[in-house]
């Protein structure tokens, strides 16, 4: 491959300006003083004899030559900004895990055991539905993401599947109308609206798709992103909830809640650790790794 004559740093300041379209604001962006910006396109104009740049009454248009490059510069951008992400994650002295909102839990009696042994790492916890921290993972934001099982594996990545196990279950305030029935089935859900997680949970995925296979439609009377916000609309009788039972499990047990049997199958879900291919192992992953392996193997061992 020939090696490129361009500059890099003159085509980042140029998608700056025209991202921008200011040169100052270019400035502020990059940290260097506008004279120095404006420096930068000229040069890169004058190396290759194109006009990208036209300013007109005090602001920039871009010649149809620098819409184009506007393009180029915006891929190449993004690139660097993977490429400093990676690098960072190499970092021995630290770890990003990304979490699904409803799994947290799980993570943290994790995180205290890594910690016991290795409390100089800094562990950095970002929890979102499961598709964004996918995202996360394959822009090398973070090191690895915990999130319920996933229907499809991007080949760019490998998961250590912990299967079926927790039970979703579902519930309401003691006094909603389905808490007097005898029997509850699938299809009496319909009949009321349903409090599911934001789109990008693999929760609401399963959660759909259980509906889907018995023909039936809900009707979603929220969406929510945090799993508080969701038993809180379900004390108010605003709906039903299908939850992980630990997170509902104290508000059963005070009466502020009610979990109302299904009759006709019910929801496991599983567990899924993910981490990029692309990425190499540091000391330190492989360190928490094995604290993750160790305590799902003891959960799966008690529960068995």
């Amino acid at each position: 491959m020939k090696l490129p004559q361009i500059n890099v740093q003159q085509l980042i300041s140029f998608y700056f300006v025209a991202h921008e379209e200011s040169y100052s604001a270019a400035s502020e962006k990059l940290f260097i003083t506008q004279p120095a910006v404006t420096r930068q396109i000229k040069e890169l104009e004058a190396q290759f004899g194109v006009k990208l740049i036209n300013i007109k009454r005090k602001r920039v248009h871009l010649t149809e030559a620098g819409k184009r490059l506007a393009l180029y510069s915006e891929q190449i951008v993004g690139q660097v900004a993977k490429a400093e992400n990676f690098l960072k994650s190499c970092r021995l002295d630290s770890l990003h895990i990304g979490v699904s909102c409803t799994l947290m839990f799980y993570l943290t009696p994790i995180i205290d055991k890594f910690k016991e042994t290795h409390p100089s790492v800094r562990v950095s916890v970002k929890e979102g539905p499961s598709l964004t921290l996918i995202q996360d993972l394959l822009d090398f934001r973070s090191d690895l993401c915990v999130v319920g099982t996933l229907p499809k594996l991007d080949g760019r990545l490998e998961a250590r599947r912990i299967p079926q196990l927790e039970k979703m279950v579902l519930v309401a305030s003691p006094d909603h109308p389905l808490v007097r029935k005898a029997g509850v089935k699938w299809e009496d859900l319909v009949s009321y609206p349903l409090i599911l997680q934001c789109e990008g949970s693999t929760a609401r995925v399963a959660i759909l798709q259980h509906f889907a296979e018995r023909g039936l439609t809900p009707v979603i009377g929220a969406e929510v992103d945090n799993i508080e916000c969701a038993k809180e609309l379900a004390r108010q009788k605003k709906g039903v909830a299908l939850m992980f039972h630990p997170h509902v499990k104290e508000e059963v047990a005070k009466g502020r809640l009610t979990i109302i049997p299904v009759t006709d199958g019910e929801i496991r879900r599983g567990i899924d650790i993910v981490r990029n291919r692309e990425m190499a192992a540091s000391p330190v992953l492989n360190a928490f790794l094995a604290v993750v392996e160790g305590h799902f193997d003891h959960v799966l061992a008690r529960t068995a």
